[in-house]
């Protein structure tokens, strides 16, 4: 039996490459561990047609769905059934495990809500024996990470991404899932509210393994988490060091210990990036972030002591947003003299708290096109118009992100900023 999983195109993104499609790499090794057969076919940085000449049969599909990609996944599945009739589908990712019962997913015969790796399993093996399985899989949460073969790597050409670290190619990895955080622009429906740690030295291995085969040494660590286990920082670090490795992370700015800091730049971290959402207390608040404008300002103080490029995420337009508060966060980075600063549009994502509860937060959706749903720097540097809110219209925040990209631009940004930011956004960078 052979398994085709496909990694969606984002027509929206700027850099459709940029990153490999570690969710697809983590399913082909847990397919291949149970004896099957698994192909990857990657359609990021195609066009809205160059894709279907790509498309084989196979005897099962599986289909990463995010939300700007929902309708080119959708478009996809139609176009495999027209082709491969008989053929299953199976869904899975962030946007179906939000919202499995949408109508709009009616062409997939299966949609896996949750981690997908012992779902998928459990849909093969029910397919190969003549097994019935219900179309709606609700996967538990794995609670041994540990467990789980690290990703397929040649599945795909690792070459052909873009991120980089330090100017260098990294690989990016994942060494926790979950998040017991309450903001309310978050859905936490894929991995859950619980944390779940790999062990340090399944990471190290993991490391060692992508150094030995692929003599690359610069990586992202894409947890939500890293920053939070000082125990574990040290472990890491003592594990690490010796394999002299540069990598970036995202941390919390309400952690204040100068000795996780030290930590990070010790076992090679590079980057740490926080999410800050804005320099308004009011904002802060209503995003339920739980933290302060003043931590926020000692975290990157604290961080850039230690010696690391602080990259500070900022979300424009959340719910409440007056242009006093966007005043208020182009002045907490003038003074926090953050290293990079990077703006978001607000986007109701399916599944967090704005999109389950519009009316309690004072904000009404403008648009049901997920294809408008991107908040990850879009093809002129800006997000979808999805929302309006009580103070701003949704034109209104898009003018607000012109002035923000043109603050940010006339701004130095200090480390290395990814390629498309120079070449593309042209936004001026000082090593």
């Amino acid at each position: 039996m052979l398994i085709d999983l496909i990694r969606v195109p984002d027509l929206s993104c700027i850099d459709d490459l940029l990153d490999e499609p570690l969710g697809l790499l983590y399913l082909g090794s847990v397919l291949r561990e149970n004896n099957y057969k698994v192909r990857i076919t990657n359609l990021a940085g195609h066009s809205s047609e160059s894709w279907k000449p790509k498309i084989k049969e196979a005897d099962l599909y599986g289909i990463q769905l995010y939300t700007p990609t929902a309708n080119i996944g959708i478009e996809i599945a139609k176009f495999i059934k027209g082709i491969f009739p008989n053929k299953a589908i199976i869904c899975g990712g962030a946007h179906p495990s939000a919202i499995p019962e949408s109508e709009e997913l009616a062409v997939f015969d299966h949609i896996v809500v949750g981690e997908g790796e012992e779902s998928i399993i459990k849909i093969v093996n029910a397919y190969n024996s003549g097994k019935i399985i219900p179309r709606i899989v609700r996967g538990s949460f794995i609670e041994d990470l540990d467990s789980i073969p690290f990703p397929a790597w040649d599945l795909v050409d690792m070459n052909m991404f873009h991120r980089k670290v330090d100017g260098k190619r990294c690989f990016g990895i994942v060494g926790s899932r979950g998040c017991f955080y309450q903001c309310a622009f978050c859905d936490r429906s894929l991995f859950g509210e619980r944390v779940r740690f790999r062990s340090v030295e399944n990471i190290v291995n993991e490391v060692r393994k992508i150094i030995s085969n692929y003599e690359v040494r610069h990586f992202e660590f894409f947890d939500d988490m890293f920053t939070i286990n000082k125990r574990r920082l040290i472990e890491f670090k003592d594990k690490v060091k010796a394999l002299n490795i540069s990598y970036r992370c995202n941390g919390r700015a309400d952690i204040l210990s100068k000795k996780i800091y030290d930590l990070l730049y010790d076992s090679g971290c590079k980057v740490i990036c926080f999410g800050i959402e804005s320099g308004s207390q009011k904002m802060l608040d209503l995003m339920k972030k739980g933290t302060t404008v003043e931590k926020n300002l000692k975290a990157i103080e604290i961080a850039q002591e230690a010696g690391l490029i602080v990259i500070g995420y900022f979300i424009l337009g959340f719910p409440g947003e007056t242009r006093q508060t966007i005043q208020e966060s182009i002045e907490f980075i003038e003074k926090s003299n953050i290293d990079q600063a990077q703006f978001y549009t607000f986007i109701p994502l399916p599944g967090c708290e704005v999109y389950r509860h519009l009316e309690r937060f004072g904000a009404k959706i403008i648009s049901r096109d997920f294809s408008d749903y991107y908040l990850v720097t879009g093809t002129d540097g800006r997000g979808g118009k999805t929302v309006e809110t009580q103070f701003l219209s949704a034109d209104e925040i898009q003018e607000e992100m012109k002035k923000i990209r043109k603050f940010l631009k006339e701004r130095t940004s200090k480390g290395y900023i990814q390629d498309y930011y120079t070449d593309k956004l042209k936004y001026q960078v000082s090593i």
